[in-house]
């Protein structure tokens, strides 16, 4: 990959293009292949900005790989170069373009490598680092069924990192991929976050003790720390630490927006969710999450037009199609064919769905939420209805007693929905009884107050959303 057999010197280390080895002060600095590769497109480039897509096709020219990928590597490299997290003296990320190697480079020609670097080239080999490539696919394959965000695809993104671990004991994204899986799986299961969340932490921090620059397990850690543990300071740390590693993760950036969302920081959510979407704009997660910000902020229209927009990418979401009910019914519209947003889930038998659809037709949101609480609650099971939802769609049909006792199951449960409970419009119904501040004061949000529109006029107005287009 180099351009001339060269020996490139900067900043205390040696980078030898022929023998494709690291040296610093006649100790060899081990490297795999890609990160290799990685840096001597950075130093061969030194002082001008490479973009992300050049890196791609240079490091991997036969691969299709993610973006992910190329951001382990970048973290690897900083950490092997000893680059400080909050200061990078080499590789400096420079956002929305690609990355940039800072430090002044001298060439030489790489004749013949001095005695103390061959030493140490001999003392490497047959120990460099293995390039896990089949546990490498093992995890781009369980980050391909985690996107899609359901039970069935987390069961399989599941078994592909648990598939990577056995290949590959020290391989730490596998640890960290396993961690977001259960992390969300309560939320698409009817598995208890008792159960899931301690797996998350277990897996997160396993992969920190493997390479604790992994920006994925810093922000696993985080959304841990404030959907189950409700503990707000922590997540707000460990958001910022994987923030200062690489901004440009789409996760981090995700679920900070929503932390700011729970706190009533509609500004800074939106625009937090809508970084995410601009790093990751065909995820499913962040475009309904994104809609689900506007919902909150009482941007009714606005969340409409996004829901809109993550249900183009998939009609079958099932998250969008019922988060653009729940817009619908706080804009008091009248029913709509459901044909126009909604297909019937794969998993309803055809007696659900259609009981689903005849309910719709007949009363609109509030005979579709009906209907919807019959079958949660009927022995068939057919439709999964978290303690959160279901208090929530009590709420909406107006049976408060009923939306209170499912709160304080979610509360028991420890559900990740109750980080929303502060700022929820579908729970506005229970704001004055003393049950609901109970519960919000027991998830750490009863000091930040946040005070409902009422005025559906105000919806979609505010001209901070002018910037985000909800079909981008």
């Amino acid at each position: 990959m180099s351009k001339a057999r060269l020996t490139y010197l900067f900043g205390g280390f040696t980078l030898h293009a022929t023998s494709r080895l690291l040296v610093r002060e006649g100790t060899v600095v081990p490297l795999t292949s890609k990160a290799f590769d990685t840096l001597l497109v950075l130093v061969e480039a030194a002082g001008c900005i490479v973009g992300k897509d050049e890196l791609l096709r240079r490091v991997w020219p036969d691969t299709v790989v993610e973006e992910s990928n190329l951001t382990q590597t970048i973290f690897m490299l900083r950490k092997a170069l000893g680059d400080a997290v909050r200061e990078h003296r080499f590789i400096v990320t420079v956002p929305k373009q690609g990355y940039c190697f800072v430090p002044d480079v001298h060439e030489r020609p790489d004749a013949r490598e001095d005695l103390a670097e061959a030493t140490a080239s001999r003392a490497l080999l047959g120990r460099r680092l293995p390039e896990h490539a089949e546990a490498r696919q093992l995890c781009l394959k369980g980050r391909h069924f985690w996107a899609r965000r359901s039970a069935g695809a987390l069961e399989k993104a599941i078994r592909c990192f648990q598939q990577a671990i056995d290949k590959e004991p020290r391989h730490a994204p596998a640890y960290a991929g396993l961690a977001d899986c259960y992390a969300i799986l309560s939320q698409c299961s009817g598995l208890p976050a008792s159960d899931t969340m301690p797996k998350a932490r277990a897996a997160a921090e396993e992969a920190l003790r493997l390479d604790e620059s992994l920006v994925e397990a810093h922000a696993t850690l985080a959304l841990v720390s404030m959907l189950y543990d409700w503990d707000w300071p922590a997540a707000e740390a460990g958001f910022q630490r994987a923030l200062a590693l690489d901004p440009a993760y789409a996760p981090t950036r995700h679920w900070y927006g929503m932390y700011q969302a729970a706190h009533g920081r509609f500004a800074a959510a939106i625009a937090e969710v809508g970084r995410a979407q601009q790093f990751a704009p065909l995820s499913l997660a962040i475009n309904t999450d994104l809609a689900l910000v506007l919902y909150l902020a009482r941007r009714y229209e606005d969340a409409v037009a996004q829901y809109r927009a993550a249900i183009d990418l998939d009609p079958g979401f099932t998250d969008a199609q019922l988060g653009i009910l729940m817009a619908y019914g706080e804009m008091g519209m009248p029913g709509r064919p459901i044909s126009e947003f909604m297909r019937s889930p794969e998993t309803l038998s055809r007696d659900a769905a259609a009981a689903l659809e005849s309910a719709y037709a007949q009363s609109g949101v509030q005979g579709y939420w009906r209907a919807f609480l019959d079958l949660a609650e009927s022995p068939s099971r057919e439709v999964y209805g978290s303690p959160y939802v279901r208090a929530r769609l009590y709420a909406a049909i107006g049976r408060v007693p009923q939306a209170l006792q499912w709160l304080e199951t979610a509360l028991d449960e420890r559900d990740a929905g109750l980080s929303l409970v502060r700022v929820d419009p579908g729970l506005d119904r229970l704001r004055a009884e003393p049950r609901w501040l109970a519960i919000v004061e027991q998830v750490g949000l009863a000091d930040r107050i946040v005070t409902p529109v009422t005025t559906r006029a105000a919806a979609g107005t505010a001209p901070a959303l002018a910037r985000i287009d909800p079909k981008r």
